[in-house]
């Protein structure tokens, strides 16, 4: 599998296993796994877009992200008072940039506090640790008032019944209009909050970002009279060869892409779904025959020698190590700021089986989701007219500060555009100072001070947007996939790294399926069906 997807299977599987031992603790969550209870359906709450500023670039499809290629130059106030008044929040996120300076040593955090009446305490955890922490939390009862939950846990729907409030008279239908800028977030990304026939969290939104795609160093392919484009399978291994001199260092890619070699020989998502029967994409021959194409891609050195083993991706692609980088659209921001433009980055469209755009993989269009501990009514409106401050969109000078910081202290405008200070980089996390996991905005594509770039991502985005397909397990909940996904996905993990590496057989493939099928897949797949045939009724 793509490395970024193994890293979010390591973290779910972590979750989930933790989460069940967090429970085992936790009195009051029960272990019900009553497939029908658990994904009854209940009114999602009416998107209603904010038209407050127009984009640059005209949106063509409901999954393209709106698209600036300069700052908005006329950014209005959006609130006339402060959201919080006083109120006092403890809140638990991750980050997976920089921890930011605490609050006393923060004057972008402390100004914060100051522009929202909101005496916000947050504990800020490193993405690799949050499972552990959230999970110890779970145990000693200490979530806080809002806590950000990375995926699915074991047993989330028990535990949201047993700890978070039940959002739904708040939110669902045209209830969320008293908070309009949770209202623009778009219906679609509600669906992963409901648990048990209720809406117990706000969702994180990344839309088109969290799709994996496929990065190419533009420059290197143009130094080397290579086009970064292809139109079939033979078409990209030829292309892996060009740009292939292991006895420099150069490798096609940092890790063998079988996501995109999936996408190219017609397969959708991780499932697939017809009359309300699901098929798992690695019982496929269509995924037998990507894992062939991957060992060739290794066996002929187009991969990193450590790319199976020792995965660095991002750090392989700024180098130019590796020509070619499985990442998602979200990764593009980062590169572009590390990088300080000293490279750039093409984005091919992957084509599917008829060489026309492949379908590309939307597994959940949500970060992640955020769930507000039990409370009178009244604090609960109050957290959520603070969460509606933390979703103004581009275009309100609260998204500039929330976003940048303090003008000419963590910021300043360069040619219309807001550029981080080296202080504004370190108070506001690069500009994604995790108040982004209690709520944000739906993303924007804007790459700051690279308007081309910006434009080259939107022109891929025109096209391939139309093809992607959201998996039909979005929403869902699968008991045996949260209690046993961590095994379960190792198991076959390891079985795909030991055919890359050469240790096994293509041909031992499907002892690994039938495995998976005897020791929970089949249970997944019949709880699925279960849970479609739920929402459905």
């Amino acid at each position: 599998m793509t490395v970024p997807n193994a890293l979010r299977r390591r973290t779910f599987m972590g979750a989930a296993l933790a989460g069940a031992g967090a429970l085992t603790g936790c009195s009051t969550v029960t272990r019900s796994t009553d497939v029908t209870a658990i994904n009854k359906p209940v009114e999602l709450p009416e998107h209603r877009r904010w038209q407050g500023v127009k984009p640059d670039l005209p949106t063509t499809h409901p999954l393209m992200p709106e698209t600036y290629l300069h700052y908005p130059s006329n950014a209005m106030r959006a609130f006339d008072r402060p959201p919080g008044r006083g109120l006092s929040v403890q809140g638990h996120v991750p980050t997976n940039s920089p921890v930011p300076p605490s609050l006393e040593r923060n004057r972008y955090w402390l100004e914060l506090n100051k522009r929202t009446g909101v005496r916000l305490n947050l504990a800020i955890t490193p993405g690799g640790d949050y499972d552990n922490k959230f999970q110890t939390s779970v145990a000693g009862d200490a979530l806080g008032d809002v806590w950000n939950i990375v995926n699915n846990p074991a047993y989330l729907p028990q535990l949201l019944e047993a700890k978070a409030h039940d959002l739904t008279p708040h939110l669902s239908g045209s209830a969320i209009h008293k908070y309009p800028f949770l209202a623009n977030l778009p219906t679609q990304n509600w669906q992963g909050c409901v648990f048990s026939g209720r809406i117990f969290a706000v969702p994180i939104t990344r839309g088109a970002f969290a799709v994996v795609t496929l990065l190419s160093r533009a420059d290197l392919f143009r130094k080397r009279d290579v086009d970064p484009e292809f139109h079939d399978v033979s078409e990209l291994l030829s292309m892996g060869k060009e740009m292939t001199d292991d006895r420099r260092n150069h490798w096609a890619f940092a890790s063998a892409p079988i996501q995109t070699l999936a996408t190219m020989l017609g397969l959708s998502g991780e499932w697939s779904e017809r009359g309300g029967r699901f098929t798992f994409f690695r019982e496929t021959e269509e995924y037998h025959e990507a894992l062939d194409i991957a060992r060739r891609m290794t066996t002929q050195k187009m991969v990193h020698p450590d790319g199976v083993t020792a995965f660095n991706g991002k750090v392989w692609f700024r180098q130019g190590t590796v020509a070619m980088l499985q990442d998602t659209y979200s990764a593009l921001p980062g590169l572009y700021q590390q990088g300080r433009g000293g490279f750039e980055v093409a984005l091919p469209v992957i084509p599917g089986p008829d060489g026309k755009p492949g379908r590309m993989w939307l597994t959940s269009p949500n970060n992640s989701i955020t769930a507000l501990s039990r409370a009178e009514p009244g604090r609960i409106e109050a957290i959520l007219e603070y969460l509606n401050w933390c979703a103004a969109p581009i275009g309100t000078q609260e998204y500039t500060f929330r976003k940048y910081g303090i003008e000419g202290y963590d910021f300043n405008f360069e040619k219309g555009d807001p550029v981080l200070t080296d202080r504004g980089n370190s108070e506001t996390g690069l500009g994604d100072f995790p108040i982004q996991y209690l709520a944000d905005s739906p993303k924007a594509l804007f790459f700051p001070g690279f308007p081309e770039a910006t434009e080259s991502a939107y022109r891929n985005l025109r096209t391939a947007a139309p093809h992607m397909k959201l998996s039909p397990t979005y929403g869902l909940y699968s008991p045996t996939s949260t209690t046993k996904g961590q095994l379960l996905t190792k198991l076959l993990d390891d079985s795909v790294n030991n055919i890359l590496l050469g240790r096994a057989k293509v041909s031992s493939w499907p002892e690994t399926i039938r495995q998976w099928r005897r020791r929970g897949g089949d249970a997944m797949r019949a709880e699925y069906e279960q849970a479609l045939a739920t929402r459905k009724s």
